[in-house]
């Protein structure tokens, strides 16, 4: 799922984007906020719509056994 988070996207776009449930991405989304590695954006045009990014602190490169994360 993070490999989709390129650029900002709602939860929406992302389970398009990787075939999860919304559910599904909705949790990992939280556990990624909770966890300081993504930032949800609020829209001043539509406050109930938020977008998910990866933090500028953290930098994300695909390793053997997928992604590493890595803090900046």
């Amino acid at each position: 799922m993070l490999e989709a988070l390129e650029k900002p996207m709602s939860s929406k776009e992302l389970a398009k984007a990787t075939n999860l449930s919304e559910r599904t991405v909705r949790y990992a989304l939280k556990v990624l906020k909770d966890s300081g590695i993504i930032r949800e954006i609020y829209l001043l045009e539509d406050a109930r719509k938020r977008l998910y990014m990866v933090n500028p602190g953290f930098k994300l490169e695909q390793g053997q056994n997928g992604i590493n994360i890595s803090a900046l």
